[in-house]
């Protein structure tokens, strides 16, 4: 991307890693570095390099790329990588067309195409059968994956692998249809609700069900497998909901919650999670001017700011990228403990995590090396605590797929494992 064009200025705002500020109140967000927001590897370019690197100018619109099925219709079975943004899509279309389908828990090596090829975590497999639906259907629904969802997808003709694990492997976990309840109405923030909302009903196709506090008591909860929680005051839950919430995540649920969610989590026992609290200042107190408390509490408060952490990419919330860096969008001053179980936290802010935006030198010593996602288990459910919110806005992109993880593949998260 050229600087030296028309929309300079608007291009170094885009890419702009502002973290020292004149002032520590701010309207709104203190950081708006797009490509972070995608979770996008970027560099900057100074003095003389090859006019070969600067390519061919981008005409119009760019549309999205089309997939491809390699190695056309196959009586086995076909997988394709997570990597790509729309793959959810394409595995909720299977899953809702009653097609079964696992996901590779390790990497492991494959003909495909005629050429051996090297497949990551997370990889999906669809076997041509035993099925509930006929081969025709299946590949019909794999041509149009690969249309529509920009995917990749293998024709594999054999169940042995070169390397790795074999189609045959309990290694491969068998996945469920997602049924997601998302708790909503009054008491609940409606932009983060809408947010989760937006996310799976117009990029994914997916179709939650709202359901308010007041229909919890009385809403079948075994028709859902994945419950979302976001910002909430959870406190007119009765004991009887709670107590439901309960038995529906002993019998294998999946309960995500985000941000303020937690601290009900908490609250009702759900979750053995810890937040850090702030030393207590034990020095004598000064007086201060009265017309200065606003300004010094509102420097404490993180508006919006992005921070580095590193991913587990061998955890299941981490199948699909490949960095182990990640830049996550904070807005809260809750921190959230690593828990004892080392396998319990596959998302933990680095030791030097500012990445872009404002937060004081007070807050900045006590996020690095705190968790950013915690999993915790409950009979034979999970909860998984994001500690702030993934989908903010509905334009961070780059935290959806740890979100959309959650619900896909919250379910195969070893209990071992939980906190």
């Amino acid at each position: 991307i050229p600087a030296d064009q028309k929309q300079q200025r608007m291009i170094e705002a885009l890419f702009q890693q502002r973290t020292t500020f004149s002032d520590s109140l701010f309207y709104d967000v203190s950081a708006w570095t797009m490509p972070f927001a995608f979770n996008l590897p970027f560099a900057e370019l100074e003095g003389n390099f090859s006019s070969d690197l600067m390519g061919n100018e981008i005409q119009g619109i760019p549309s999205l790329p089309p997939g491809e099925l390699v190695g056309g219709r196959s009586d086995y079975a076909y997988v394709f990588e997570w990597d790509e943004y729309y793959a959810p899509r394409a595995l909720n279309r299977l899953l809702n067309n009653d097609v079964r389908a696992r996901v590779a828990a390790e990497p492991f090596e494959a003909m495909a195409g005629g050429q051996q090829r090297s497949f990551d975590y997370g990889t999906i497999m669809v076997p041509v059968g035993p099925q509930n639906v006929n081969e025709d259907e299946i590949y019909s629904l794999m041509q149009k994956a690969a249309q529509n969802d920009a995917l990749t997808i293998y024709a594999i003709n054999s169940g042995l692998t070169s390397g790795g694990i074999d189609f045959g492997s309990n290694t491969f976990e068998n996945l469920e249809k997602p049924n997601v309840a998302i708790i909503s109405g009054d008491g609940t923030s409606g932009y983060e609700v809408g947010e989760v909302w937006h996310l799976l009903d117009q990029r994914y196709n997916m179709t939650p069900t709202l359901l308010t506090m007041e229909e919890l008591g009385s809403a079948d909860l075994s028709r859902y497998n994945v419950m979302i929680m976001t910002t909430g005051g959870y406190n007119d839950f009765s004991d009887g909901d709670v107590d439901d919430i309960k038995r529906w995540l002993r019998s294998g649920g999946t309960l995500i919650a985000t941000r303020y969610a937690n601290n009900w989590i908490k609250e009702s026992g759900l979750a053995d999670i810890s937040f850090i609290e702030e030393e207590e200042d034990t020095t004598e107190t000064e007086p201060k001017p009265y017309a200065e408390m606003d300004a010094a509490r509102g420097a404490q408060y993180i508006g919006g700011a992005i921070f580095n952490a590193e991913l587990d990419l061998t955890h299941p919330l981490g199948y699909g990228f490949d960095d182990e860096d990640i830049y996550l969008f904070r807005s809260s001053t809750m921190f959230m403990e690593k828990p004892e179980n080392p396998y319990a936290t596959p998302v933990v802010y680095t030791d030097e995590p500012l990445a872009a935006g404002y937060i004081s030198e007070e807050n900045l010593e006590q996020l690095p090396n705190t968790a950013g996602v915690v999993v915790s288990g409950y009979g034979s459910g999970k909860i998984i605590s994001f500690i702030d919110n993934p989908n903010f806005r509905a334009f961070w992109y780059g935290t959806n797929k740890l979100f959309m993880n959650a619900i896909f593949f919250g379910q195969t998260i070893s209990g071992s494992s939980a906190n």
